[in-house]
């Protein structure tokens, strides 16, 4: 029987959480589906473990091993070595809900379609869905009626992620890769989301949720990367030019315009309670506020979609009285 879905999972260090993504993985497996696994380099016993069950369980897997390059090359090395018609991909440290896969192979068995679209959860005892997703349940949407998935692609961040979908191998001829020097560490999916989407003729959203997306709380969320900045910028100014693209009478350009907004918000939030030292923060920000990009769409911004943590637009003196009463309320918190 042919391979009609590649599951693609790209593994980092993932020792503490493989064993669970694998477990949901491989019984939901049949004849029509293969798993690739891409070790991307990890220096724990992630590879030995994917060894393990590719041995123990009577699936059609295997695993790629290469230096380590992020998240992004690593799906697209295992999109290449794919045999599936389709791509389904799962982070490393989440999990693949009951009778997904079941699902998604019935829907494509009835009529193929360029992307299936479904939901997340981020809660495995209720399983709410972690995305409000005003699409039609199973709804072809062709021709016009793509226009609410360009809507929502340019106005939130509900279809932003790669393990949301199952998506024809073909489109990701179409997607592009970071120039060479740039290394997305923020925002990848939605970069090769948007050149896909473009291309794509044919949509169905499953309102079902099928994914366990595993949502990380440790310090690391105060260790703030150098590379998010030039990510998100590069990803932003993409998305704004297909919202000038698909919009009709620009009706798209204020939601790719206020999503921007948001992100450039979230990434001076990030640097003020970040681990950094207050000079440090001092010179980011100073970089940050001289960015032009940043400038027009969130520091001299005159359409905010709201005022949320307005005291990041303040003079340094400010942001550093803010920066003391953050570290006292935490220091309190955490005793």
């Amino acid at each position: 029987m042919n391979t009609l879905i590649s599951v693609v999972i790209p593994v980092y260090n993932q020792e503490r959480f493989i064993r669970e993504c694998l477990d949901s993985l491989f019984p939901q497996c049949t004849d029509e589906v293969e798993v690739i696994l891409v070790n991307d380099g990890s220096k724990d016993q992630s590879s030995a473990i994917c060894k393990e069950y590719i041995n123990r369980f009577s699936v059609n897997a295997k695993l790629i091993e290469q230096e380590n390059s992020g998240s992004l090359k690593s799906r697209m090395n295992g999109i290449y070595q794919a045999a599936g018609e389709y791509i389904l991909f799962m982070d490393s440290d989440d999990i693949l809900l009951d009778d997904a896969l079941e699902t998604l192979l019935q829907t494509l068995h009835k009529k193929r379609y360029d992307m299936l679209l479904f939901n997340a959860t981020c809660d495995l005892v209720t399983r709410k869905p972690h995305f409000k997703i005003p699409l039609p349940h199973e709804q072809e949407l062709m021709g016009d009626d793509r226009y609410q998935v360009y809507r929502l692609l340019c106005g939130s961040p509900v279809l932003n992620n790669l393990w949301t979908k199952c998506i024809k191998k073909e489109l990701f001829k179409v997607a592009a890769m970071p120039e060479d020097g740039q290394r997305l560490t923020n925002g990848e999916d939605l970069f090769q989301i948007l050149d896909m989407a473009d291309h794509a003729q044919s949509f169905l959203y499953l309102d079902r949720v099928f994914y366990f997306y595993r949502v990380m709380t440790d310090s690391i969320s105060r260790v703030y990367n150098p590379n998010y900045f030039p990510s998100e910028k590069i990803v932003c100014a993409k998305r704004l030019e297909y919202a000038k693209k698909w919009g009709k009478g620009d009706e798209l350009i204020p939601g790719a315009r206020a999503e921007t907004y948001k992100i450039m918000r979230e990434i001076a939030r990030k640097v003020l309670i970040s681990d950094m030292s207050w000079p440090e923060i001092k010179k980011e920000m100073q970089h940050l506020r001289s960015d032009a990009f940043f400038r027009e769409y969130y520091q001299d911004s005159k359409d905010a979609p709201d005022e949320k943590y307005r005291v990041l637009k303040m003079p340094l003196p400010v942001l550093y009285a803010a920066r003391l009463v953050y570290k006292v309320k935490a220091r309190i918190k955490g005793a």
